[in-house]
């Protein structure tokens, strides 16, 4: 039996939640919707203002790190069985949608204004049932 949750079409509403705090968030400065979500993948990705990872362990390693005026953010809804490095991190709680998953992983430069609950709250609003974020500030 198929899901009914339009996928695709909630991970472009989230998008567009996301783009609607630019204004608020300086951080946000570059994020446009139509270049930072894929609804084939689904997936919203984002950097600004980031550099390659010091660290050797754990997701942060994977990932741009923020400079103290930055942030990087990764959404996505996959299957539950998924295998993929990303979605098997032990300490990564997970959301639900529908028969999805939802991974929302965040680090925050130093100097920003938090946007964490923002878009937790935009995930929320959306239909999404999360865990905490994973998140860091950066230095920390």
């Amino acid at each position: 039996m198929g899901s009914k949750h339009d996928y695709p079409k909630v991970l472009l509403a989230i998008a567009q939640g996301i783009g609607g705090l630019r204004r608020d968030f300086p951080q946000l400065d570059e994020f446009l919707p139509s270049d930072h979500a894929d609804s084939k993948s689904l997936q919203i990705a984002y950097a600004f203002h980031t550099h390659r990872p010091q660290g050797r362990a754990g997701w942060t390693s994977g990932v741009p790190n923020p400079d103290d005026d930055g942030v990087w953010f990764y959404i996505d809804f996959h299957d539950p069985g998924s295998m993929a490095q990303i979605h098997t991190q032990p300490l990564a709680p997970k959301g639900v949608f529908g028969d999805k998953r939802v991974m929302f992983l965040i680090l925050e430069g130093p100097e920003t204004k938090p946007l964490a609950g923002s878009i937790r709250d935009i995930l929320r609003r959306n239909g999404v049932k999360l865990g905490q974020p994973i998140r860091s500030r950066a230095g920390l």
